[in-house]
C-alpha cells in the first residue's frame, strides 16, 4: 500500500510549496567552491523547475515512486536539505511531514536503463499534463536513482538528467 506524501489540501500544499523561501540554496549552487558555480539565471531555472518537482509529487500521489528529476533539480534538492533546520521546518510547513530523499548510486545494467528509460518516459507524460516541462527532454542513460519518500515503504525514483534538445 502506497502512503500519500501529504493530508493537506492540495491547493494549501501548492501555495505553500510556492512561497518557499529558496534563496539560501540558490546562493550555494550559485558559489563556485561550495556549489556548482551556476549564474543566478540558471539557478532560477532550476529553482523552478524544484518546485514543478515537488508539485507533481503532490498532484500525482499515486506516482511518488516514479517521478524521476534531472541531477541539476536533485542537486538543488540536495542543497536544501543540507540546510536542515530549514528544510525540517519547510516540510513541516508545505507537507506536514518530513520528505526523505534515499539517494542510490544506481547502476548502468541494460535492464536498469530500461527501466529508467520507462520512468522518464511516464514523469514526461505527468509533466504534460501539468504543463510544467517547458520542452526540456529526459534522458534515461544519464539517470541516477535518489528517494524522496515519507517511509522507506514509499521510496521514489528520481534524477534523470534533463537536457533541452
Amino acid at each position: 500500500m502506497k502512503t500519500k506524501l501529504t493530508n493537506r489540501p492540495v491547493e494549501q500544499v501548492i501555495a505553500a510549496i510556492h512561497a518557499l523561501d529558496l534563496e539560501p540554496m540558490k546562493l550555494r549552487m550559485m558559489d563556485p567552491e561550495l556549489g556548482e558555480g551556476w549564474t543566478r539565471e540558471y539557478a532560477e531555472s532550476i529553482e523552478r523547475a524544484y518546485r514543478n518537482y515537488l508539485t507533481v509529487l503532490v498532484k500525482h500521489p499515486e506516482d511518488t515512486e516514479d517521478i524521476v528529476v534531472s541531477k541539476d533539480v536533485d542537486e538543488f534538492w540536495h542543497a536544501h536539505i543540507l540546510h536542515t533546520m530549514k528544510y525540517t521546518d519547510d516540510c513541516e510547513r508545505v507537507f506536514g511531514t518530513y520528505l526523505h530523499h534515499n539517494p542510490d548510486v544506481g547502476g548502468r545494467a541494460p535492464a536498469e536503463i530500461k527501466k529508467k528509460a520507462a520512468l522518464v518516459e511516464k514523469t514526461r507524460r505527468l509533466y504534460q499534463q501539468e504543463s510544467a516541462m517547458c520542452g526540456a527532454a529526459i534522458r534515461a542513460e544519464n539517470a541516477a536513482m535518489c528517494g524522496a519518500a515519507i517511509g522507506t515503504e514509499n521510496a521514489a525514483m528520481c534524477g534523470a538528467a534533463i537536457r533541452a534538445e
